[in-house]
């Protein structure tokens, strides 16, 4: 069913256009010719091929039937066949009962179906938020390392989809999680830095200077020879190096001691000669080599280390190497205070500071900063490789860092796929089972539907409504209609436009109780009536009213397959025949109709919504005048009302003349209407100046009940029951239309 119907930039309806919304099961529309009426019947016959309209169904799209001016066009041709229509026969009550529940069946179905749609349209949702959360959260690590990792976010930096696909596939990305200072550092370095190869440092060789510093000679205590006999009191007394001080001076003392200025014995001398002999002179000499190479080779680690010092190099930490270098210094110090202790004191054993501990600091400081220059070189040697590696590891930290949205993103994820799949494994599953019923539903149809039931109903309405001169008759084409005179000849081009008109809506009325297509005489439908009675005699019109009426009714009861109703008009009796119902108090609507009224305002098509029937014509205001005017003494209000009615209705409308009511009557009644008749012409027409009759109200009961009568004898005694027994509250804002 549709719920409502969007018009515009179409023939009368502007860009702004019309929305006919809050529809229901029956509505009503009415308008002038011109006002957009058919416009809106074509729009609901073929609204997907105009894209500025739009119709909003309760469910699922269901056929529609229009029959307006194009439908007469595109059925009907006197010259030629017309389509037959296949109805159910009446043969076997089983089957159709069968179709019915089959029916039902497929419905409820359609209705699942459509429940299932509405799930997983909110499931397919639900995933298309879940995926702009993450790529949300994706966008945010984009701005977050965007100036730092520009390189590695090349290609989907400008595309949220892009990067966050990235982001998904990085997380099979294995390897190193290296930290951001990391990847900063070497992302400056291999998309920004330098391109020359830097040549690796020599590290300080401190090899010769520790070997000298624990050189034997230095424990050793240089003494004389020990087997004179000067030696046992020198070495009791420990004066070795006191005593070579004074040799070195004993040459020059002429014979004296140069302690204690006594002549000294005569072989002193050459006992200290003995003493400090050629062995002890060595020693001193390897002494004075050591001290000298321990010089030399700390003047070398010195330089090397005042070289790295002075070096523009990368990557190296000075600032630890010259702490280093400081202690060195300081240990140097304390050697060489040691060495000049040595050499004035020979006899004493000691032991040089080593600065190797300092050295091999320094060393590791250079391989350190050696294998920073080797990765460096290493990027530039294989540049092409060293850059995808540095990319993927950008990534795998990007991943690590987007690691808890994306868990929770596939954790929501993988459940709503599960539930999408579920509901479209069941939507497969019903429409599957819907098929089939379907299926069954089309063979049990073809087993008892034909064209004959429509054709012998269409000519019995015909007969009925005395369209005598032509009928429906089988074509040798099988499933076709033609229609013929009753000497079987074509009827050609000679019928009426009313007759025309009239078959055409025959025609469709019981088109819609079955089908063109064999397969589908049981499918809803929505029905459109724009205008059924424009060229038809008005006696006619009452039929037409009777079998919409009849439709709309067996609609509301479910006897039919038609599921919602659209009735255009611009007569005004005809809608107010068409609108009637015995339940419609004061005029309301019923809950399951709508009223509109469609006007062109500076060609403009408008549209509005009534909750009352807005259709309130001069001549139901004379009815509402005559219901009033029976309450009172006015005989000649009376007069008048029913003469303008009988005019009205029989004579201008109905096409009855006096003599047709006449006629209806048995003689003594005759007698009584014409007096009615003639009652009211004088009573309306003219006035007694000279001469007042007051009429009894016994009189005016009489001729109501005539009045009356006349409509029973006519057969339309319900328009006067409807007419006489509904009241139009004041109230309800009426659209007075004369």
């Amino acid at each position: 069913m549709i719920k409502e119907i969007s018009i515009k930039e179409i023939a009368t309806y502007d860009n702004a256009g019309v929305v006919f919304n809050e529809l229901k099961k029956v509505n009503f529309l009415y308008g002038s010719n011109g006002s957009g009426k058919t416009t809106l019947s074509n729009v609901i016959k073929n609204f997907e091929s105009l894209p500025a309209c739009n119709i909003d169904w309760v469910s699922q799209p269901l056929k529609t039937l229009v029959y307006n001016q194009k439908f007469v066009e595109e059925n009907f041709h006197q010259d030629s066949n017309i389509k037959g229509i296949f109805t159910l026969g009446k043969e076997s009550t089983e089957i159709r009962n069968e179709i019915a529940e089959k029916k039902r069946l497929v419905d409820k179905l359609d209705e699942e179906i459509r429940r299932m749609r509405t799930n997983l349209t909110n499931k397919e949702e639900e995933y298309t938020s879940n995926e702009n959360e993450f790529i949300g959260d994706c966008w945010e690590l984009k701005r977050k390392y965007d100036n730092e990792f520009l390189q590695a976010f090349s290609g989907v930096r400008n595309n949220k989809i892009n990067f966050m696909n990235k982001c998904k596939q990085s997380h099979s990305i294995d390897g190193i999680l290296y930290d951001v200072e990391n990847l900063r550092a070497r992302s400056i370095k291999l998309f920004n830095g330098s391109l020359v190869k830097i040549p690796t440092i020599l590290p300080v060789n401190n090899d010769e200077l520790n070997v000298t510093c624990a050189s034997q000679i230095f424990k050793n205590q240089i003494v004389g020879k020990q087997e004179i006999d000067i030696a046992a009191f020198i070495s009791r007394l420990a004066i070795s190096d006191w005593v070579k001080r004074g040799y070195d001076h004993v040459h020059n003392s002429e014979g004296k001691c140069p302690f204690c200025q006594q002549s000294l014995p005569d072989d002193f001398l050459y006992q200290l000669e003995e003493y400090f002999n050629e062995t002890y002179e060595n020693e001193m000499k390897k002494l004075k080599q050591c001290v000298d190479q321990y010089m030399e080779l700390y003047s070398t680690l010195k330089t090397s280390i005042q070289d790295l010092l002075e070096k523009e190099l990368p990557y190296i930490d000075k600032e630890n190497i010259n702490q280093q270098f400081e202690l060195i210094r300081s240990k140097n110090e304390t050697n060489l205070e040691l060495i000049e202790q040595k050499q004035n004191e020979p006899s004493k054993g000691m032991t040089l500071v080593p600065v190797d501990e300092f050295v091999k600091n320094i060393n590791l400081e250079i391989e350190r900063v050696n294998q920073e220059i080797h990765g460096h070189n290493k990027l530039i040697d294989n540049r092409t490789q060293e850059e995808q590696l540095l990319k993927d590891q950008i990534w795998r930290f990007i991943a690590n860092e987007n690691l808890h949205n994306h868990e929770k993103y596939v954790r929501k994820e993988y459940s709503i796929i599960n539930a999408i799949r579920g509901i479209k494994d069941r939507i497969t599953s019903k429409t599957s089972e819907k098929n089939r019923l379907i299926s069954d539903v089309e063979g049990l149809e073809a087993q008892i539907t034909s064209v004959i039931p429509s054709v012998n109903e269409m000519n019995r309405l015909l007969k009925a409504y005395n369209f005598t001169n032509f009928k429906f008759a089988h074509t040798q084409t099988q499933g076709n209609y033609r229609l013929v005179r009753s000497t079987g000849e074509d009827v050609n081009q000679t019928l009426s436009e009313g007759e025309k008109t009239f078959v055409t809506f025959l025609y469709f009325m019981h088109l819609l109780n079955g089908s063109n297509n064999r397969d589908l005489i049981t499918e809803n439908k929505v029905v459109v009536i724009d205008d059924p009675i424009s060229s038809l005699d008005s006696n006619v019109l009452f039929i037409v009213s009777n079998l919409i009426l009849k439709l709309i009714d067996d609609s509301r009861n479910n006897k039919n397959n038609v599921v919602q109703i659209f009735v255009l008009t611009h007569n005004v009796y005809f809608h107010k025949e068409v609108t009637f119902h015995k339940k419609r108090s004061k005029g309301g609507k019923l809950h399951d109709e709508t009223f509109w009224i469609i006007r062109k305002v500076n060609n403009i098509t408008e549209a509005r919504p009534y909750d009352t029937n807005p259709i309130k014509t001069s001549y139901e205001l004379m009815w509402q005048e005559l219901r009033s005017a029976t309450q009172s003494s006015s005989s000649t209000t009376v007069q008048n009302l029913i003469r303008r009615i009988i005019e009205n209705y029989f004579k201008v409308f109905g096409n009855f003349s006096e003599d047709d009511i006449l006629n209806k009557f048995d003689e003594e009644e005759k007698i009584i209407c014409k007096s009615l008749l003639s009652w009211a012409n004088d009573g309306s027409h003219f006035a007694s100046d000279d001469l007042y009759i007051e009429h009894p109200i016994d009189t005016n009961a009489m001729y109501l009940n005539i009045f009356e009568k006349i409509f029973k004898v006519t057969n339309h005694h319900a328009h006067y029951t409807m007419m006489m027994g509904s009241e139009v509250g004041n109230e309800i804002p009426q659209a007075e239309v004369s």
